[in-house]
Parts: C-alpha cells; structure tokens; sequence
C-alpha cells in the first residue's frame, strides 16, 4: 500500500480543491467541470473525487483501497461502484487523447497527463529499431506552400487575438467625498446614472438605522424610511424607479421592502425566512436575489422572489460541506449572479451563477475572504474587497477570461469596500471608516478601563493568570496573534497571514497559547509559544475548526470540527506526532468552552442552552441568543447580552443564585473573554465615525 498516500491524504472535501489543468484541459474541483476545447462535461461527485485522487498521485498508480477510502469515506463498497466511477471519467476525459486512466493489474488505476501518453502494453512486445534517419533537402514548391500555410495560420491568430478579450488594468482616477455628518452613513447605494445616492445612517453603532435620499453633486439629504426596526442594503431597481432595502426588526427574520423614488408608499414584498441580514439585488424588473434558507436546518443559499406573487425559488443548491452562499449581485445585463460561497469559517470564494443555465464556476479559487462586491459596467468584471496577502483591499477579476485576480491601484488611504455599490460610469460609492475596536476590562472590584488603545481592530482577548491578555489583532495589517503583557507591551507573536485566525486560548500555565488559522482553504490547530517562538502546526488535515480549549492538565486541545456529517468535538494530544480522535459523546456540539473544572460546556446544534458535555457540577439554565457570547469561570457563566438596536451588558449566572448584571457598554461589540482572577475581557467600539465616498475608476 502507498503509505504516503494513507498518512497524507484527508478524505477529499471538493468545495475546498483547487482547480487544475491536465494536458490543457481545465478540471474545476469544486464546479464538478472538466472543460476541454471549450466544452463543459459536468461530473458526479464521486467521480469528481476519483479525478482529484488519482492526479493527486502524480503519475503514480493507486490502489483500489485507497481510492475507496478517499472517495467513499472508508464505507464498505463493492468493487462494481469504482469500475463505473472509472468507466464515467474515462468517458469525461476522451475529448484530449493526452490523458489516460490506465488499469494497473491487481493494484488500481494510474491517471497520466503529457505531451505523449504512453498506454500500458498488455504483454511484452519486442520493440524494432527505427531505421537510421537520413535528411534530404525539401523541393522549392514545398518550402513555398508551406510558407503560405504559416503565414495564414498567423493571419488567422492575429484575427482571433483582436476579437478575444484582453486582459484589463483597473486604476482609481479620482476620490470625492460625499457625507460628513457625525455618525454613520453606510450602505450606500448608487443610481444606475450615478446622479443620486441612498444610504443607511445611524447616530452610533447601537440605534437602528433609517434610509436617505440625497443628490450626489451636492444638496440636504432626504429621510425617506422611519419605521422602528432597522432599515439598510438598499438597491436601485433597473429603471431607477424604486429602490428595494431589507428591514431587519429587533427580534426575527428580516423583510424585503420596495419604495418608489423620490418619495411614495412602501410595499412589504417578502419577508424572509430565516435570515436577519442578507443583500439583496434586482435580477430584473420583478424578481429580487437574496441570501436564506427556508429553516435553521437547511444550508443557505440564493434564491429568487417575485415582487408581485412572493413566489420564492432556490437559485443554488450549495453542498452541505460548505457552510452555504449569501450575499447575491445581478450583472447589469441580469444575465449572471456573483455570490460568496463560504466554504468554511474564514474561507470564502467568489462564484458565478448563469442565470440562463443555472450553471455555476468558481471566479476565485484560494479561500481568502470575500466581503463586498459590485459588477463593471459592461457586466465583465467583478470589484470586490479581499485580505488576499494580508490587508483588505479592493480587487477585480475577470469573468471572460481564466486569470487571477488583480489588485486595483488606489492610492488613497483608508476605504472600506465591504459595502460598496457602482453606477453605470464604474463610479464607486464606498465608505471611509474612522474608528477603532479595543479591548477592554471589567476588574472583579467593578473598574471598567482600556486594555489596548491601537489603531486597528482588537478581538477575541482570553486572559492568563499573571495578567497577561492575548487576542487577535489586525494592527500590522493581516490578522495575528498578539499579547498584551503585565507591564503593558503589546507583542505581536505571529506572521501567520492567512485569510483568517481566531480563538486564541492560554494554557493552564501560561506558557503557551493556542488558535485556528485558515490559510489556502484550510483550517487547521496551531499552538505558539508566549514568546512567539515554537509555532506549531498541530492538525494536518485542513477541516473546518472553532472554539480551541486546553484540558484542565494541558496535556491536550480540544475543539470543535465541522465536516459534511456535522459538527463534533475532537481532542488531540501536545505530544509530537500526536493525532486527533472523536471525544465520546461529542458528536452534535456546534459550541464548546472551557471550564476552570476542567470540563467542557457548550451548545448542541439547535440549542441555545449552555449545558456540560459530561456530569458535574449543576449548570444554571443559561438561554444563549443570536448576539450575545459567553465564557465560563470560577463563579459561572458569564454573558455578553448582545442587542440589535440598544447597548450590549455584561451578565453573570452563578452557579447558584440569581443572576446579575456586572456592567453596561454603550458601543460593545464582538466577543467576550476571562481572566483566572475573575476578570471580564471585552472588545469596545471607539471613535466611530463613517462617511461616504466616489471613486472614479478607469481601465486600460
């Protein structure tokens, strides 16, 4: 058996495999695509998993056994199920003679992929020598005719070179600000013509938001929604007529409201069926893209409603390895629908829907982060803000073309491109956020002051018992682990620079920390020495992980792992070459934390109940909402009750007794930490302030 394909290979998870190219045809993983001269062959799943196993070989052959336990998981198959896997690909792949699936007698199958295929003889052949070559000069009318050839095959590439689409450079001509009012205008959405603006605007991060109307070369914005819930993510309708926006209310799913412009009565269109906060788009002039799920069971994706009849259609149908697609864009010419396909915690990647065929293709294709995104003008390329290589940016890639994105020259300090709209002169209107997120903390004697005071974003604070305070941090760009030592230094401790890193938890004795970092499309456990020496990559297989907790000894981390069968609890040990196993009875458990006994608490899938994974100590019944985030200590579970349009509060529910509030915080956000003395860690909005922007943007 190959050993190295047992130990290294994880059992394939399509959604996170990067596309490849065999001897010039194109194999797109997650699509299940295999293109050739243009033409699209879609395949099964499974077969789709026999492809990636055998190139993942290298030319090497692979057992039957393997290739089982891969693509079917381990299960029990019969020998049947793999020769018609095989006998399907070979059929996909008969367009390009270069490619050969060769059966290997009583081992499996090898794929091969070159200029020249060699078959596999099926018994020893004497070879005869080829007779020595000897060279004669070619007759003049030869050399003529075959000179004419050349020259009209060039002529006919120069012709096809001018038709096909050149690759484009996107550059920011010029900036202009739009809003300068204390507060935050958000969500901004510009008319198709670029004339006018609507946008979401609050006092602070707490209130709900109201939407405004006003032009953008210069004039007083006009409120034209005051209802109580709150109203943002407006959308200009084609004909510039109307606009449709989401309402989100303090409690239950959002509704999808349509207004005419500039002032007239609003019309509930649809009300959502799970989500609280989606996009929404115009897929024409009667049907909206949102994205929801039609119970808190079933994966997110797109789907379409009519305006007139609320009739409601899944545009998608996502897999249930991924975490599912939100967030839809219609192209200009409503032809095609862009949306992020989050494959898992911290991984996303930009797909293409074809309205016309319901195919869809990845446009991005390595995890890192996808938040906002607008169409070009001609419906071709894609803006959309990425921390592709570290720090959030604004990037373009193109859907007529196989390219990897590129970065968009800006020059023009900080902007936000997370919610971003375009009109019809590729015209930006963006956001330029002034503020900062530090953290905070409670001491057990009632003293609330700063802990961090740094331009950036601080989140994710887990105390040790000298004081020390670590957490995640985007100050030097990407996001990494820092500490925060006794004496008051901040240290930066990684350079993980992946698309995502969270969690960050101390050992009983403070002398190490560990986290999850999500790079190229997998998640995996890491540990890291307080000093930032002994960074180690503890898991290999690249699953979806959350929620790190050493054990009360620190001989092992235990976490949660999402796969395609659900959430569970595993453990690995702190031993070199240590590997993880299933904690018994863990299987079903979304969310886990620590407690200072040693065990694990949590919420099941489902749930909102914190209850203990093993039998103990008596759990107050501690109901955990949509917002709010928790931790355990010595004197119970501690709560951060987060509110949708009010100020968030501190909580305490003792082991026994009532609970009690510990403290308000007018702009808390984010997540909730503890300290071993009892302290309470907390990230805190500072200095908000949001306005909005045009930049001009022109190609070349």
């Amino acid at each position: 058996m190959n050993e190295h394909v047992a130990i290294q290979w994880p059992e394939l998870n399509l959604a996170r495999e990067l596309p490849f190219s065999l001897a010039g045809t194109q194999v797109r993983p997650a699509a299940l695509e295999v293109e050739h001269d243009g033409r699209i062959v879609t395949l099964e799943p499974r077969v789709m998993k026999v492809l990636v196993a055998l190139h993942r070989s290298r030319g090497q052959p692979v057992s039957r056994d393997e290739l089982i336990d891969l693509c079917w998981g381990g299960r029990i198959v019969t020998e049947g199920a793999l020769n018609r896997c095989v006998a399907q690909l070979r059929k996909a792949l008969s367009d390009n003679p270069r490619i050969s699936v060769d059966t290997i007698a009583t081992v499996g199958y090898r794929l091969q992929a070159s200029a020249d295929v060699h078959r596999v003889a099926l018994a020893a052949e004497p070879v005869e020598a080829p007779a020595p070559a000897t060279i004669q000069a070619a007759p003049r009318k030869t050399v003529l005719i075959a000179a004419g050839f050349v020259v009209t095959v060039a002529a006919a590439i120069g012709a096809l070179l001018a038709v096909l689409p050149r690759p484009v450079t996107w550059t920011a001509q010029a900036f202009h600000p739009l809003t300068s009012e204390r507060g935050l205008e958000t969500h901004p959405a510009l008319s198709p013509a670029g004339d006018q603006i609507v946008y979401a605007q609050r006092p602070d991060v707490v209130s709900r938001r109201d939407l405004y109307l006003r032009s953008v070369g210069q004039g007083i914005p006009v409120r034209i929604t005051t209802d109580p819930a709150d109203d943002h993510s407006a959308v200009w309708s084609p004909r510039s007529d109307r606009i449709a926006f989401v309402r989100t209310p303090a409690d239950g799913p959002c509704s999808l409201v349509v207004t005419p412009i500039p002032l007239g009565p609003e019309r509930v269109v649809a009300r959502c069926q799970s989500a609280s906060y989606t996009r929404v788009s115009w897929l024409d002039d009667a049907n909206l893209v949102i994205g929801d799920r039609p119970d808190p069971a079933s994966i997110w994706r797109i789907r379409s409603v009519n305006i007139e009849t609320g009739r409601v259609r899944d545009l998608t149908s996502p897999s249930a390895a991924t975490l599912g697609d939100s967030d839809p864009m219609a192209s200009p010419d409503g032809r095609q629908v862009v949306f992020r396909r989050s494959l898992m915690h911290g991984a996303d990647d930009l797909f293409l829907l074809d309205v016309r065929t319901g195919r869809e293709r990845a446009l991005t294709t390595d995890g890192w982060k996808a938040a906002g995104y607008v169409w070009s003008a001609d419906s071709r390329h894609v803006f959309y803000s990425s921390n592709r290589g570290g720090e959030f940016g604004l990037w373009t890639v193109d859907t007529k073309i196989d390219a990897p994105p590129r970065r968009v020259s800006l020059g023009l300090g900080q902007i936000s491109f997370s919610r971003m709209s375009a009109d019809n002169r590729n015209r930006l209107a963006v956001e330029i956020p002034r503020g900062r997120n530090n953290l905070a903390v409670r001491m057990p004697g009632g003293e609330t002051r700063p802990l961090t005071n740094a331009a950036g974003q601080d989140w994710d604070p887990d105390g040790a018992a000298d004081g020390a305070v670590v957490y995640v941090s985007n100050r030097s760009g990407s996001s990494e682990i820092w500490v925060n030592h006794p004496d008051g230094r901040s240290v930066r401790l990684t350079s993980i620079v992946g698309s995502y890193v969270t969690a960050p938890a101390w050992s009983p004795d403070g002398r190490t920390i560990t986290f999850i970092a999500v790079k190229g499309r997998r998640s995996d456990l890491y540990t890291v020495a307080r000093d930032g020496s002994r960074l180690r990559e503890m898991t290999w297989d690249g699953l979806d992980k959350l929620y790190p907790e050493f054990s009360a000894d620190g001989a092992s981390v235990s976490y949660v792992e999402r796969t395609a069968n659900g959430y569970r609890v595993m453990r690995i040990g702190m031993a070199p070459g240590a590997h993880p196993a299933a904690v018994p009875g863990g299987a079903g458990w979304q969310v886990v934390r620590g407690g200072p006994d040693g065990r694990l608490y949590g919420l099941r899938v489902g749930q909102s109940v914190v209850r203990a994974l093993s039998p103990g100590r008596a759990v107050p019944p501690v109901e955990i909402g949509g917002y709010d985030t928790w931790a355990v200590g010595d004197d119970g579970v501690v709560v951060m009750r987060g509110q949708r349009a009010s100020s968030s509060s501190i909580w305490l529910h003792p082991w026994t007794g009532t609970p009690r509030k510990l403290v308000d915080i007018p702009n808390c956000c984010g997540s909730l930490g503890l300290s071993p003395n009892g302290a309470v860690l907390f990230s805190q909005s500072l200095d908000d302030q949001i306005d909005l922007g045009v930049v001009d943007l022109a190609s070349k």
